[in-house]
């Protein structure tokens, strides 16, 4: 089912042959004595395109509906780049968000990618004397690139759950298989 997001685009792409004298429906060139070879015409189709790309990315007070889920493309995969340290969900979410295109894609969160990963059985929780929530690692955490470290906010010493170089490359391989789970 196309959305209108889907439907703006494909009239862009629509207009941008038209506008080169290539015609949309069997890519032939458009016959020279067509009106739609007149200068003036082609400036009109090249204007609409332009204002069809300021709807396409948002710039009108008419917004297009966003994306709904993950999408990532393996180019897009190939530009991540990661700090070389351990890292928690929130930073590698926040590299994700660095090269995806968020014209074809939502957002991705750390507490959805970590609400993911304990439906899986990546990670576990725990409530402690509080009752806070925390995000903790459990037996099989390991095996997919977690770990737990002390950390400090504060003065407060806390336990982090972080990934490692092997987490790294598990979840940004399997990324969308994660989010849908």
């Amino acid at each position: 089912m196309i959305n209108e997001r889907e439907k703006v685009i494909k009239a862009k792409e629509v207009l941008i042959k038209i506008a080169n004298g290539i015609n949309p429906v069997d890519g032939t060139p458009i016959n020279e004595e067509s009106f739609l070879n007149d200068p003036r015409i082609i400036r009109c189709f090249f204007y609409i395109s332009e204002l069809l790309n300021r709807v396409i990315a948002g710039q009108t007070n008419q917004n297009l509906p966003k994306p709904t889920e993950l999408h990532i493309t393996k180019e897009e995969k190939s530009l991540v780049k990661f700090p070389e340290n351990k890292i928690g969900v929130n930073e590698f979410a926040k590299c994700i968000n660095n090269v995806i295109d968020l014209n074809k894609s939502k957002k991705l969160s750390g507490v959805e990618l970590n609400k993911q990963l304990k439906k899986m059985g990546v990670l576990s929780e725990n409530i402690d004397e509080q009752g806070k929530v925390r995000t903790i690692i459990n037996n099989k955490s390991v095996d997919y690139g977690f770990e737990s470290e002390k950390r400090n906010y504060n003065g407060n010493e806390y336990e982090m759950v972080v990934i490692n170089d092997i987490g790294k490359a598990y979840i940004l391989e399997n990324l969308e298989d994660i989010m849908k789970y």
